[in-house]
């Protein structure tokens, strides 16, 4: 089949230069439309339900309303897990799926089953389907800012203005407000008028509510026109509630403003937002699932600066949270790799082979593989991110061997052709030179690509990380041998012409090979200490493993940090917002700081679980041309932690894409945690903190922290039935005027042309902030007298609480556990830890504990390359057996492996990197190059050997090596220093890049060795016995 297509092209070139300029072209518009994120979207697949339940506890939202629905949710089809939480006012439940599970194939299944749940939740509940967007779905923050404007007039302007305009942008999935403070009509009653007046607070609430509303009366005619009939009566002002009639005395109206105070006010709030020490108004944008988070972000940009004109005077969107400036520090770095990659194989290739036609011809297969490699990835819709781009860059160097190997046969036959006349004949030989190669060409990228094809199996992050990279590296390695075989040929014969000399009459070759051929010939004479040399080195360097720790993955440098301190349960809102004030303004001061915005609480959106108690505070460093000399990332983190250390605050360091996706996919915030599951919390809390200080001392683990999530305090009135009965009070009637009066209830909405309003009645302050006044607030009896509530109810406060977490219906708490890596490894950690744990520590009966954090990644990455690694080697092996149809040669080639993968740990070792899945897919990608150049050397060594019969096999051998040295030496050498620029790149992303780089420069160097000396001293060996063996079997036939 290669061969037909070498033919066909050859002879309808015209055609192929054709189609293949078609298809650059269509190459560049698919790489200017590309998708492009900085990451590959590694969140679980994830669905949300949000329930609001104002008011209630954490104890009574679990039992009536969270519980419910994960009984009812559980059971719907491919789900994994249904982790909840439910904290105060507000249930969450995280329905998680399998993999492979459409995105809104989920959605629907939970909608069908929300509607036959709503059956067992309270009346006044609404379960809400989350916005259809992921934990890498927060793209963009911003504040609005304005000199004059109090956090009221912001939040208005936020609410009814920029959030419906930014949420008509295409491809948004939800604006979520935070900050500031939601106006509110307060009519804050006073009892002692209503006792005076003997009006009960029912009355007032009907009042309010009848008296906010606008009706209609069809239409009355008049002089032939139709007119409209309204009845206007929505409120519009404070005056308008003030002047409601509640109730009439003797003919006398009893007006709101005669028992109540009417003022404008801010309504409760679960979150804040800072910035440099200064409360301030934002909002959170989230991209819809699926879409182009640049793209987005460029029209979201766009419609600020459309809609910035029509906001007040002075005031202005400033953003502090941009992710097109990660992508675009990610992107640079890619690009800058690629671009120096390019630079360098085409140099390489020139100096190698000192032949500008030649060279240029080697080169050109780059950027037509590149744009076609971009046109495969458009038109399957997979977006261009770190990991995608990536796979090619790692390719360029492979990609360039297909070319070089085609070129060089190509080239050294025209040479011997001579000047020929005839365009037939020269075609005949550039057909008959390419067929030469093309199968080892192919097949070659045949075996890089089952080698990459392995990394598909890969699930979880690890999976949906590096999938991109592989699918990539075979979109290149399958367009590179295409390429090779089908368009190389063709340019060559138009290209190249004239008097040809011969690569190997240059200077440099003929240096390399005057160098080596002592080399080869003492190795081919002596083969048992080579042998034995071999052998040596490989078990010298895997001695080296137990040596070199592990990670789950190299952590991917976002550009921002994220601050999340974490205080007890029962900070308020008032106390949390004074702590994160000040680190703020800490933070600041640093000269690396650029901008500091700090978020507790959370914003409104179902994916934002973060109760008060929580700080998440976005710093926004300067370029580092601009930082302290001397001074890295770490240890400005070290810097920052040791200024802001608090007394009862635990310091977790993170990134805002990191901490999305780990809190939203295992719901620990950390590298590790421990799931504390148990029926009771106040008894899992203990254990918890028994496990925070067990494990303190480990080496590797930073700032424990075990939830104390019983500790919120309560304030109960529990109501005594009895003494609640003896005055004709029912324990509605009390539960009413605990809601009402007390925690205040929002009666109606005002409209106010697109703005919306909530009306509350309660208690003025007062009467309510202590607990001697609230026993104070006096219940109506059906006789119309007015009893203290401390007469029907015992008020107490008692510890609860403050938030409930469950996994499948079944209560745990967390304790979360930050890890040094410079001291050890997170699989290190862990391994220690949790025998520590089993040692020294009893889990009563129903007790019991999980690991989680990116340690179960790891885990699972491991479990599967358990099975990849020996996959791919075992498919590898295949492969050769098919080529060479023997055993024998099959294992000669194979046998690069394990000395590529000596020169990988070596390099590995010296650099200081761990073990992690970016390590191990750049030995899956090392495995599958490092056999191409033993396959081609084995090919050209048998087919000399079997054409020399007269020859003795060291010669053979030997003259075959010196044949090959200069291509082995230039497809080596272009794979190597292809990865340079990676490995030397400082730029973003380059954390990742570079792990995976290492072990395939390291591989490659050993490897060429392998195939310079000991493969042709192995082949030596293997046909002498084989011609021993064929002596001793005709001597036997003779006696």
């Amino acid at each position: 089949m290669i061969n037909r297509i070498i033919e066909f092209c050859l002879n309808n070139r015209l055609l192929v230069i054709f189609f293949t300029l078609l298809l650059l072209l269509a190459g560049g518009w698919a790489l200017k439309h590309a998708s492009i994120d900085a990451i590959p979207d590694i969140g679980e697949n994830q669905t949300i339900v949000y329930v609001e339940w104002p008011g209630r506890s954490p104890q009574d939202v679990e039992d009536q309303v969270t519980y419910p629905l994960t009984v009812n949710l559980t059971g719907i089809p491919k789900v994994k897990v249904i982790r909840s939480n439910s904290m105060f006012g507000l249930s969450m439940v995280n329905i998680i799926f399998e993999e492979g599970v459409d995105f809104y194939w989920a959605r629907t299944r939970i909608l069908e089953r929300l509607d036959w749940a709503k059956k067992d939740l309270p009346q006044d509940v609404t379960p809400i389907l989350g916005p259809d967007a992921t934990a890498l779905g927060q793209i963009f923050w911003y504040t609005i800012e304005g000199e004059g404007y109090d956090l009221e007039e912001l939040r208005s302007m936020q609410d009814w203005y920029v959030k419906y305009q930014l949420n008509s942008v295409p491809g948004v999935s939800e604006v979520a407000s935070v900050g500031g403070f939601v106006k509110q009509y307060q009519i804050e009653v006073d009892p002692n008028k209503l006792l005076a007046y003997n009006v009960p607070l029912s009355k007032v609430i009907m009042a309010v509510r009848n008296s906010n509303i606008d009706v209609g009366a069809k239409v009355f005619e008049e002089g032939g026109m139709e007119f409209i009939i309204r009845g206007l009566g929505f409120i519009k002002s404070v005056d308008d509630i003030e002047n409601i009639v509640v109730d009439t005395h003797d003919g006398v109206p009893i007006l709101a403003k005669n028992v109540a105070n009417v003022v404008i006010g801010p309504d409760f709030r679960r979150g804040a937002l800072d910035k440099e020490g200064a409360e301030v108004v934002g909002a959170v944008v989230l991209m819809r699932y699926g879409e182009n988070p640049r793209e987005i972000i460029r029209r979201i940009k766009e419609k600020i600066e459309e809609i910035e004109p029509g906001l007040p005077p002075g005031v202005k969107i400033v953003p502090f949270y941009d992710r097109t400036e990660l992508i675009g520090r990610t992107t640079a770095t890619l690009r800058l790799n690629v671009i120096l990659q390019v630079i360098v194989t085409v140099l390489v290739v020139f100096v190698m082979l000192r032949h500008l036609s030649a060279s240029l011809v080697i080169s050109i297969i780059l950027p037509f593989g590149i744009l076609i490699t971009f046109l495969l990835m458009y038109l399957l819709k997979m977006p261009s991110n770190l990991m995608s781009i990536s796979g090619i860059a790692l390719s360029i160097g492979v990609m360039v061997d297909c070319a070089i190997i085609m070129t060089e046969n190509i080239h050294k036959h025209l040479a011997e052709l001579g000047p020929a006349r005839d365009p037939k004949t020269r075609l005949e030989v550039v057909g008959f030179a390419a067929k030469q190669v093309g199968k080892p060409i192919f097949f070659s990228a045949i075996i890089i690509i089952i080698a990459f094809a392995n990394i598909y199996f890969l699930r979880g992050q690890s999976g949906k990380l590096f999938r991109p990279l592989a699918f990539t590296e075979n979109f290149v390695m399958a367009v590179a041998a295409l390429l090779a075989i089908a368009l190389l040929p063709v340019i060559i014969s138009i290209a190249i012409r004239g008097k040809l000399r011969s690569l190997e009459q240059g200077k440099l070759v003929q240096t390399l090979i005057r160098w080596y051929d002592p080399i080869i010939r003492w190795s081919v004479g002596h083969k048992k200490i080579i042998i034995g040399i071999s052998l040596i080195f490989l078990i010298a360097c895997l001695s080296i493993l137990p040596f070199i720790q592990s990670e789950f993955m190299p952590p991917l440098n976002e550009g921002d940090l994220l601050f999340m301190p974490v205080l007890l349960p029962g900070a308020s809102l008032t106390q949390v917002m004074e702590v994160m004030r000040k680190q703020d303004i800490i933070l600041k001061d640093l000269p690396e700081v650029d901008m500091v915005v700090g978020k507790l609480g959370r914003a409104e959106t179902a994916t934002d679980p973060a109760p008060v108690a929580m700080i998440e505070t976005v710093v926004k460093l300067k370029p580092k041309k601009y930082w302290r000399s001397g001074m890295t990332r770490e240890k400005l983190i070290r810097e920052m932690d040791e200024q802001l250390r608090i007394p009862g605050v635990s310091n977790i360091w993170t990134q805002p894409i990191r901490n999305r996706i780990d809190m939203l996919a295992t719901g620990i915030q950390t590298p590790v945690g421990v799931k504390v599951f148990g029926p009771d919390l106040k008894k899992a809390e203990e254990i918890a903190v028994r496990i925070e200080e067990t494990i303190r001392n480990i080496k590797g683990v930073a700032n424990p922290y075990a939830e104390r999530v019983g500790n919120k305090p309560y304030l109960e009135i529990t109501i005594d039935r009895h003494q609640a009965a003896r005055y004709g009070i029912s324990v509605a009637d009390v539960n009413s005027i605990i809601m009402t009066a007390i925690g205040g209830m929002n009666l109606t909405t005002t409209i106010e042309g697109r703005e919306r309003y909530p009306i509350s009645v309660r208690y003025a302050r007062e009467l309510r902030d202590n607990v001697e006044a609230l026993k104070r607030v006096l219940v109506p009896a059906r006789t119309g007298a007015q009893i203290p509530l401390s007469q029907i109810a015992d008020i107490r406060k008692v510890p609860g609480p403050a938030k409930i977490s469950t996994e499948n219906g079944v209560p745990y708490v967390r304790v979360f556990v930050g890890v040094d890596e410079e001291e050890k490894g997170v699989v290190d950690v862990v391994k220690e830890a949790q025998r520590v744990v089993k040692e020294r520590i009893e889990f009563p009966p129903g007790y019991f504990i999980s690991w989680s954090g990116q340690y179960l990644y790891e885990l699972e990455a491991r479990r599967r390359f358990m099975i990849v690694l020996p996959l791919c080697l075992f498919l590898i092996f295949v492969l050769l057996y098919m080529e060479f149809r023997t055993i024998s040669l099959a294992l000669l080639v194979f046998s690069a492996l394990p000395f590529a993968f000596t020169g990988g740990i070596l390099l590995q070792f010296i650099l200081g990197y761990k073990f992690s899945t970016a390590v191990w897919v750049g030995y899956i990608a090392l495995f599958g190059v490092a056999v191409e150049d033993g396959l081609v050397l084995i090919e050209h060594l048998k087919e000399r050997h079997e054409k020399s019969i007269d020859q003795a096999v060291s010669d053979s051998v030997i003259a075959g090596a010196k044949w090959k040295l200069r291509p082995i030496l230039m497809t080596t050498v272009t794979t190597i220093l292809a990865l340079f620029p990676i490995m030397f790149s400082r730029g973003v992303g380059s954390e990742i890049m570079k792990p995976i780089a290492a072990p395939i420069v390291g591989g490659m160097i050993t490897a060429t060795a392998l195939n310079l000396i000991l493969i042709p001293v192995l082949f030596a060996a293997l046909m002498g016995w084989e011609i021993k063996r064929e002596k001793k079997e005709q001597g036997d036939e003779v006696n």
